[in-house]
């Protein structure tokens, strides 16, 4: 009949490509020893696809340094991809822990300061706390370990001795330690120490003369600080001996033909 009709269809295009973000919801990228996982979370799509073996959903856990790409799929099925990169610290710091006053506890130095360095922090072995410095007052082997700004640590030691032995304190006399009318001054040397002190207003030489008997005491010290007394007693014999005459002869008087007479 010669009619006609017509339709008509409007096809469209829908090609945008996902807008993809990655959002660090560790604030960090770098992995250290107290952070040892960074999370992140892509946007912008309907389906997401990880690189490295990090799965299909939209959050990771990322352990290991590397560079991560995430391709993310729209609803119009187009894909876009982002990166985010990983970088690691995890280099130890380098403990060490020093006696600046030495590492013998003795009689004159009862109380030691340790330090510790290499680290921000610090943790100590027997009950010392967080310091960077700490005193100790018994021997033994003491550990410090230092942590870094990247919560790495390492750890150092050091050992404390103990010299607390006390002098022996001996005393030589000459002569005998005996004052006589002859032997007026009797010489006292002590020995066995570093210094010495000698009771009675002395002095501190290891060597005095005395010249009254009595009995004299000397304080030795070593060279820890430990002391200890010693003493010599001074004897006197200034007796004065009884001298006598005997007569012989049974007379005082001389006669001729007597020239002389004999005392015994």
């Amino acid at each position: 009949n010669g009619c006609r009709a017509t339709r008509s269809v409007t096809v469209t295009e829908d090609l945008t490509v996902p807008v993809v973000g990655i959002a660090n919801q560790s604030g960090s990228t770098v992995l250290t020893c107290s952070r040892t996982a960074i999370n992140v979370v892509a946007s912008g799509g309907d389906r997401y696809t990880w690189s490295r073996g990090l799965g299909s959903a939209a959050s990771a856990a990322i352990t290991a340094a590397g560079r991560y790409t995430v391709t993310v799929t729209g609803a119009n099925g187009c894909t876009g991809t982002s990166a985010i990169t990983i970088t690691q610290d995890t280099a130890a710091p380098v403990a060490r822990v020093v006696a600046p006053e030495g590492t013998v506890l003795t009689c004159s130095r009862s109380l030691l300061r340790l330090e510790g360095s290499g680290g921000i922090s610090y943790e100590w072995s027997n009950n010392l706390g967080t310091g960077q410095t700490v005193t100790v007052s018994v021997p033994g082997t003491y550990t410090v370990s230092a942590i870094g700004s990247n919560g790495c640590r390492s750890s150092s030691s050091i050992v404390v001795t103990e010299n607390k032995t006390v002098p022996s304190g001996v005393i030589a006399t000459t002569g005998g330690g005996v004052l006589t009318c002859s032997r007026t001054s009797v010489t006292l040397k002590a020995s066995g120490g570093s210094s010495y002190r000698w009771g009675s207003g002395l002095g501190e030489r290891d060597s005095v003369t005395v010249m009254a008997p009595g009995t004299y005491v000397v304080t030795v010290t070593g060279a820890n600080g430990c002391t200890a007394t010693s003493s010599v007693g001074i004897l006197e014999d200034t007796a004065v001996p009884v001298a006598e005459l005997s007569n012989v002869d049974a007379t005082t008087a001389i006669a001729c033909p007597r020239h002389s007479m004999v005392y015994r």
